[in-house]
């Protein structure tokens, strides 16, 4: 029982990191940093996909880095969620190899 206690605080505790890391995600910004030349003038914006359409933001020069600086930390936010999401499947494949949980009960787990 102690091993089953384990393996459902560590799934637990996985469930709560990747509801963190995507509230993290969705308070960055999507997309790239694109340069563009214009009447011998540096322009930059930041450019995102939606469906077919390339979305193009303008960005001041002063508010460059900090931009730079949170689309970078979205890039590894969703490296991290990959991470996490590989986690809970190797946790969850365990879980129900060794039958402590029902696969009802996983899946209840992972709607929260």
């Amino acid at each position: 029982m102690n091993k089953e206690k384990r393996q459902l605080e560590l799934l637990l505790e996985l469930l709560n990191e990747r509801a963190q890391i995507e509230e993290n995600i969705k308070a960055l910004p999507v997309g790239y940093i694109s340069v563009k030349q214009i009447s011998g003038h540096t322009y930059y914006y930041r450019q995102w996909r939606e469906g077919n359409k390339i979305i193009s933001e303008y960005v001041p020069e002063a508010f460059l880095n900090a931009t730079k600086r949170k689309i970078a930390a979205r890039k590894e936010q969703e490296s991290l969620l990959k991470a996490v999401k590989a986690e809970i499947k190797k946790v969850n494949r365990k879980i129900d190899k060794e039958r402590t949980l029902t696969k009802e009960e996983v899946e209840e787990l992972l709607q929260k």
